[in-house]
């Protein structure tokens, strides 16, 4: 079954951040590998799968535990994936490639997901199923975050997750002290010490 980009938006769009930031942070450890790598004057990868597979993998260790943290979320684990269960729709991320979408080899189960009226594993025949896809831009980092829906190799509708809106700008307060407005007089006049009495009882 093929839902439609308002639907998938209904059950989606309280999860959109989270979606987006799992493969943002996934990014920034990549970057931070990478940094690693370059210090330590290692070669580049050599194949662009290695990529996407640490990306993949990063992604994965950071999204079963955050939406296995959701109570309307069903996680499903597999042996080299996962997917996740929202309300009648069934998700899944993947690297994107130039007509968008995620590559995969072809198994049973990826064709069942691939295909519109795929029947999924214990799951009614009504499912329907999107992918959560990462675009890399050409200098090697990420681009855009989409939610797609396919029929096989053909795209159905694509929308963007958008990053975070930037924080409300705040109020920035003086980082140097004012002269006060009192004529020159010090706030605060120290207190003459009182000489110790020194008659004798």
């Amino acid at each position: 079954m093929i839902p439609t980009a308002e639907q998938a938006k209904g059950i989606l769009g309280p999860y959109h951040p989270m979606i987006r930031g799992l493969i943002e942070e996934a990014w920034a450890e990549w970057k931070a590998v990478q940094a690693c790598r370059a210090a330590q004057q290692l070669p580049p990868l050599l194949y662009p799968r290695t990529l996407s597979n640490y990306i993949f993998d990063a992604i994965a260790r950071r999204a079963i535990l955050a939406f296995g943290a959701e109570d309307a979320v069903q996680v499903e684990i597999e042996a080299q994936t996962f997917k996740l269960h929202f309300k009648g729709l069934c998700a899944r991320f993947k690297k994107g490639g130039e007509d968008k979408l995620g590559r995969n080899v072809p198994t049973q189960a990826a064709l069942a997901f691939m295909d519109a009226d795929g029947l999924l594993p214990g799951m009614p025949p009504e499912t329907a199923k999107v992918e959560f896809v990462w675009l890399s831009n050409e200098i090697g980092d990420l681009d855009r975050v989409l939610v797609i829906a396919r029929d096989g190799d053909q795209l159905i509708w694509e929308y963007d997750i958008d990053p975070a809106e930037p924080a409300a700008d705040m109020l920035t307060l003086p980082i140097s002290p004012t002269e006060p407005d009192n004529d020159g007089a010090p706030l605060v006049t120290p207190k003459t010490p009182a000489k110790p009495d020194t008659k004798q009882q």
